[in-house]
C-alpha cells in the first residue's frame, strides 16, 4: 500500500549565527540642550521634595537658612561629593555585573560638562543596563530624602536636587534602553549607547 505525505510547505530558515544589528545613541548639543531645560525643571522640583521632610519635622511649611561663606563651601563640597559617588555607584553596579568600569570627565554634545563610568567593549543585558543607568538616582535620592529627616537637612537640600537634575541623562538613557527589545544588549559608551539587536544582519547605524 502507498504511504502518502504531506507536503509541509516552504520552511523560513533562520540563521543563529547571523550578525546582530548595531545601533549607537549619542545625544549631541540639542539633546545637551534639551537636558539642560529639563534637568532645571528637576532641579526646582527636587527642592520641593528634599525639602518636605524639614516640613513634616517642623509642622510648617515656611522656613528660612542663613548661610555664611564656610556653610556655601559645605553645600559646594557636599555637592562634587555627590557627584563622584554617583559615578562610583554606576562603576559598582557595572563591576557586579562583571563589567571593567573606567571613569573620566566629557562634554556631553560639547556643551554639557559631565563626569562618566563606563565600561568598553562590555555587553550587558537589556535589564542589567537599566539597573546600571537607575541606581545611584534611586540609591542617592532615597537615602538623602531619608537623612533630610535630620540635623543636617539645611545642607544637604541643595546638593541633592542639584544631583536629581543631574540625573536627567540617565534617565533619558533608561527610557531610550525601554524601547529596545528585551534580547538587545547595551554596551555603555563614553558619550552614550551602543544597542545590540539579536537575531538581525544589518550594518551597524547611528540614530538621528
Amino acid at each position: 500500500m502507498a504511504t502518502l505525505r504531506q507536503d509541509p510547505g516552504p520552511v523560513l530558515a533562520v540563521d543563529s549565527k547571523a550578525e546582530p544589528e548595531v545601533i549607537d545613541w549619542q545625544p549631541g548639543t540639542s539633546s545637551a540642550i534639551a537636558w539642560n531645560v529639563a534637568a532645571v525643571g528637576v532641579t526646582v522640583a527636587g527642592l520641593f521634595l528634599f525639602a518636605l521632610p524639614v516640613m513634616l519635622r517642623s509642622g510648617s511649611v515656611s522656613g528660612s537658612f542663613q548661610f555664611g561663606l564656610v556653610d556655601i563651601l559645605l553645600v559646594v563640597t557636599l555637592t562634587a561629593l555627590l557627584m563622584v559617588s554617583h559615578e562610583a555607584i554606576h562603576g559598582l553596579v557595572m563591576l557586579g555585573f562583571g563589567a571593567r568600569p573606567r571613569f573620566g570627565a566629557m562634554l556631553v554634545g560639547h556643551v554639557v560638562p559631565a563626569l562618566y563610568a563606563t565600561a568598553d567593549g562590555h555587553q550587558f543585558a537589556r535589564g542589567q543596563y537599566l539597573v546600571v543607568a537607575a541606581t545611584p538616582a534611586v540609591a542617592i535620592s532615597v537615602l538623602g530624602f531619608l537623612a533630610c529627616f535630620g540635623p543636617w537637612a539645611a545642607y544637604l537640600i541643595v546638593p541633592l536636587a542639584i544631583h536629581l537634575g543631574g540625573c536627567v541623562g540617565d534617565g533619558f538613557a533608561v527610557l531610550r534602553t525601554l524601547r529596545e527589545p528585551s534580547t538587545s544588549t547595551c554596551e555603555d559608551l563614553r558619550d552614550g549607547i551602543r544597542f545590540h539587536r539579536t537575531g538581525a544582519a544589518a550594518p551597524a547605524h547611528r540614530e538621528p
